[in-house]
């Protein structure tokens, strides 16, 4: 696998990320890697884009895969943006990809997991025409306030806490999305909490900082699947059925049936059982997860039918 250091601005930050490239003919169809929340470099969480991104390349495309705005070479700072930030971010990188001459820019897709689920149908509604197909990984239905009542829940129920003392979870979410509905600074949402819930078991199941307060509250009460009707490329959705943080076979069904309301002609939902939010399962012996059996090749094989953006089927229709 080659690998070509690269930088490209984005309004006034410069994104560092690196190219992975295999040595076969080019130019390459290619794949933007689109991060989930978070500090998270080229990588990926753990580094477990790793094995997601070789497999990729083994197949033929180049990837891109950058450090987030304050992380690694990158400047900026990723817990101010917006996903409407994410989004036009998203499309420099594809644009940059777009101009060097080992790329085909007619074939130019984006793969995003978690957040980068919310991000990419935003990126894609944007910029259609320029964007080949999508892959996404534990992209969530829900808003990001649901989505964190849901996994605050389930956690505390799965290692053993009352209802009584799940329902004081929940008591505390709902007066933290009320307080960032009266735009009250997030150092002063935590300050102002009770200490009857701060010093109780469950209160790390709820812990946040200031700063990640701030960063969710425009972003509170997004609601995906108004862009997931906007897609028109073709696409792919990936879910984890073991996934804590969030409900996979009812955010498969959402897609799903919003794909299907807006008539969408290239689409596939695929849930891996036993695997968990980055699609792994547990491991033998020293208890290390791996990628769930057939995520990889599946991805490749949807990837490998997927036409060059433009092309028309033969009743003339463009796919």
């Amino acid at each position: 696998m080659l690998t070509s250091e690269v930088s490209f601005p984005f309004r006034d930050e410069v994104l560092s990320g690196t190219v992975f490239l295999s040595g076969s003919a080019e130019p390459h169809p290619a794949i933007v890697m689109v991060h989930g929340s978070g500090g998270v470099d080229r990588y990926g969480a753990q580094g477990t884009l790793q094995p997601v991104m070789e497999r990729f390349v083994r197949a033929g495309f180049a990837v891109l895969s950058y450090d987030k705005p304050g992380v690694g070479g990158s400047t900026g700072r990723w817990e101010r943006q917006t996903f409407d930030d994410r989004a036009a971010e998203t499309l420099a990188a594809v644009r940059f990809l777009a101009q060097r001459p080992d790329i085909d820019a007619a074939r130019i897709g984006l793969w995003g997991i978690s957040q980068g689920g919310w991000t990419v149908p935003i990126t894609v509604a944007s910029a259609a025409a320029e964007i080949a197909f999508a892959v996404l990984v534990s992209a969530s239905a829900l808003t990001p306030c649901e989505q964190s009542i849901h996994q605050i829940v389930r956690r505390l129920r799965g290692d053993g806490f009352s209802e009584v003392q799940v329902a004081r979870a929940v008591e505390l979410h709902e007066r933290r999305t009320a307080a960032l509905a009266a735009a009250t600074p997030g150092s002063r949402i935590l300050a102002e909490e009770p200490e009857s819930m701060t010093r109780q078991p469950w209160y790390e199941y709820c812990r946040t900082s200031p700063e990640e307060l701030d960063f969710v509250r425009p972003i509170w009460h997004f609601d995906v699947l108004p862009f997931v009707r906007r897609l028109s490329c073709p696409l792919l959705a990936i879910w984890g059925a073991e996934d804590v943080h969030m409900p996979a076979q009812r955010c498969a069904a959402a897609f799903a049936a919003s794909l299907a309301e807006a008539d969408h002609e290239s689409f596939r939902i695929e849930v891996f059982p036993a695997a968990d939010h980055r699609i792994r399962v547990p491991g033998a012996g020293n208890g290390a997860s791996a990628l769930a059996p057939g995520y990889a090749e599946s991805m490749v094989t949807w990837l490998a039918g997927v036409p060059t953006r433009g092309a028309r089927t033969m009743d003339g229709r463009r796919r």
